[in-house]
């Protein structure tokens, strides 16, 4: 597999090559399972949770960050590609060989930590620019390649770590199945299942989640992840230019135009009051029209206020019922086969550059910053 020239990451496996799995701790496309590695990689879970504790302690916002990174990883669309399959022209052909364009569903397979040469993958998207927390996944990724090299997928990682930074923002702990796959294709075209922050038709906005197997429960649930975390004002100061918006309180507008009348790169709590803590207020500030983006006043419908008026009504089933949601999205799967990335930002270029690299990494003494994905990115890229 390679990088076609300016076509980005256009990283097709061939039909044979693709289905050819990593044995080491790889769950089968469709399977996942509690306890995955507890036989190839014991420590899986734990480093992730030391990981993610370490990030919080230098910067607690990166828990909501994780969070999101996790949800906009398996908000990916069914999409088309034509991309070419070979990494040269086959000799002898004046044009690349034709192939029937084949649509491949994608879900939480770790390509939004992928990157391209033309800056076109997923976390290149609109959607995914204020993506934060790559820096961790790398460094959880190191830690794991050095333990137990191709073993634990990224896409795993994404998961465990935000289960992890739910709990460590004050939610429940909860049990993720492992055995997750990692995607070979990202695109910035495929992000169009992200549900837009400017939505405000409820109905509209289910029609996302309902493409992906989850409910309107599900929807009202998962919004709930608001509860932590921030959002910059060019996302929402268009609804600060009329007094006229009936989905948000009036002194709540004065007082996000005085935050972002004069600094547009300033920033709101997505949870007026609790920007850190994993709590039910989210849920008041929807009913009392106290949200920054349309998507989340959304929820003060007809349709939807009576669901939110029960989980703000009920703190600890919010938490207990967000962790259920959380480990039913993290089930959306795809049917591309994938395998498992040494490096989480790079695609295998070659399988046969692996067994160098990895050894290389597991004998290091130590992992300090990204070298450890330096060295496996100098060995695997084409």
């Amino acid at each position: 597999m390679a990088m076609g020239k300016g076509g980005g990451l256009l990283v097709l496996v061939v039909a044979v090559a693709g289905l050819l799995l990593h044995a080491a701790g790889v769950a089968d496309a469709q399977t996942l399972r509690l306890a995955c590695y507890n036989q190839t990689c014991r420590s899986a879970e734990s480093i992730v949770a030391d990981e993610v504790q370490k990030a919080a302690n230098a910067d607690r916002s990166v828990l909501a960050s994780l969070i999101r990174l996790h949800f906009h990883d398996c908000f990916v669309n069914v999409s088309d590609h034509g991309s070419r399959p070979f990494a040269h022209r086959p000799a002898g052909r004046r044009r690349w060989p034709s192939r029937p364009r084949v649509r491949f569903p994608q879900g939480c397979d770790g390509s939004v930590l992928l990157e391209s040469s033309d800056g076109q993958a997923e976390k290149n998207a609109r959607p995914n620019l204020s993506l934060r927390g790559f820096d961790v996944i790398d460094r959880i990724k190191a830690r794991l390649e050095a333990a137990c090299a191709l073993t634990v997928s990224c896409a795993d990682i994404v998961a465990f770590a935000a289960r992890d930074s739910v709990k460590l923002s004050g939610g429940v702990g909860y049990a993720v199945p492992g055995g997750r796959q990692d995607g070979t294709v990202s695109r910035a075209s495929m992000t169009g299942d992200l549900p837009p922050p400017t939505q405000r038709d409820v109905d509209q906005l289910a029609q996302y989640f309902y493409r992906k197997g989850l409910t309107l429960d599900d929807m009202v649930i998962l919004s709930g992840a608001h509860t932590v975390g921030i959002a910059h004002c060019s996302s929402f100061d268009y609804r600060l230019t009329s007094d006229q918006d009936k989905g948000m309180d009036a002194a709540f507008r004065n007082n996000l135009r005085s935050k972002c009348q004069y600094n547009p790169s300033n920033y709101a709590p997505l949870d007026a009051g609790s920007q850190y803590g994993f709590d039910a207020s989210y849920f008041a500030n929807v009913l009392a029209n106290r949200t920054v983006l349309d998507s989340d006043a959304a929820l003060n419908s007809p349709r939807t206020a009576d669901r939110v008026r029960q989980w703000k009504n009920n703190p600890d089933w919010f938490k207990t019922s967000f962790a259920s949601a959380m480990v039913k999205m993290g089930s959306i799967r795809g049917t591309y086969p994938g395998k498992v990335r040494a490096n989480c930002r790079k695609p295998l270029a070659s399988d046969r550059c692996l067994p160098s690299a990895t050894a290389s990494l597991s004998s290091a003494s130590s992992i300090k910053g990204g070298s450890a994905i330096s060295r496996l990115a100098t060995a695997c890229l084409p």
